[in-house]
Parts: C-alpha cells; sequence; structure tokens
C-alpha cells in the first residue's frame, strides 16, 4: 500500500511560496521599465533665439527615475551638457560667457547663461545673470529672451 504524501508538509509550502514569490517578482520586473523614449531628447533641432537660428545635434538618456542628461552640439561650435530632474524643465547651463549679455549700445559684456525648455512645448528662455560693470550697470543685471527648438 502506496502511503499519499502529506501535501502540506513544510518542505512542499516551501516550495510552492518560492514558486509565487518567484513569479510575483518577475511580473514586478516586467512591468517595469526604462523611462521611455519620449522622455529623451535626441535628434536635430532648430535653435531659435529672436532673429537668430543654428542648428542643435542632441543626444540624451534617461535612467528609470526620468532624470536625464546627455550632450549638446550646434552649428556654431558649442558643445555642453544638458540634463533634465524628473518633472523639470530641460536645462543647460554656461558660466562666464565671454558675449553673453547684449548691451543696450548693441555691444556684448560678459554674463552667465541659463537655457530652460519646457519638455513638452520646447519653448523657453534663455537668462541672462552679468556682473557689476557689464555694460556700465552699476549693479548685478539680469534677464531673459524667449527661446524654442524645432524638430528638424
Amino acid at each position: 500500500m502506496t502511503q499519499k504524501p502529506d501535501s502540506c508538509d513544510a518542505r512542499t509550502v516551501m516550495i510552492r511560496m518560492t514558486a509565487a514569490t518567484t513569479a510575483m517578482i518577475a511580473a514586478a520586473v516586467g512591468m517595469a521599465s526604462p523611462a521611455s523614449a519620449d522622455d529623451r531628447l535626441d535628434g536635430e533641432y532648430t535653435f531659435i533665439n529672436g532673429p537668430t537660428s543654428n542648428t542643435w545635434s542632441i543626444t540624451t538618456q534617461c535612467n528609470a527615475e526620468v532624470t536625464c542628461g546627455g550632450t549638446i552640439s550646434t552649428s556654431t561650435g558649442l558643445l555642453e551638457q544638458i540634463t533634465r530632474i524628473a518633472g523639470g524643465p530641460w536645462t543647460i547651463e554656461r558660466t562666464d560667457v565671454p558675449n553673453g549679455r547684449v548691451c543696450p549700445n548693441g555691444g556684448t559684456g560678459p554674463a552667465d547663461l541659463m537655457y530652460s525648455f519646457d519638455p513638452a512645448t520646447l519653448v523657453g528662455a534663455i537668462s541672462f545673470r552679468s556682473k557689476p560693470g557689464v555694460c556700465g550697470d552699476p549693479d548685478w543685471t539680469s534677464g531673459q529672451n524667449p527661446i524654442s527648438l524645432v524638430k528638424v
């Protein structure tokens, strides 16, 4: 006479629990995915700053938390880092740019620049901050101009 194994012995329970846990982990990993391609900013774009424009080549990567980073290279020779924190705009920071500020008389002076773009519309602003003495101003000066990117 053969004995029917007890379906609730400790070994059987452990095997079933391990199998169930493995199946749940596999399902969770399968549903989790890296940031989608829509979160990245890649390709050729026309950068528009008032009446001037040039071509930007942008390459970015994003992690699962949608924190992104990459590089831009422009038709004018600029090579800079571009970043985006989850939920925020795309930004490019440049410090002590020799011609970063356009003076009222048409001349230029050094300034720190911050480019900022909305990730959905690619419309934004370039902000400048210049030190006292630039363009004859006795105080720190700041301002911004509208800018945009258009996919080529």
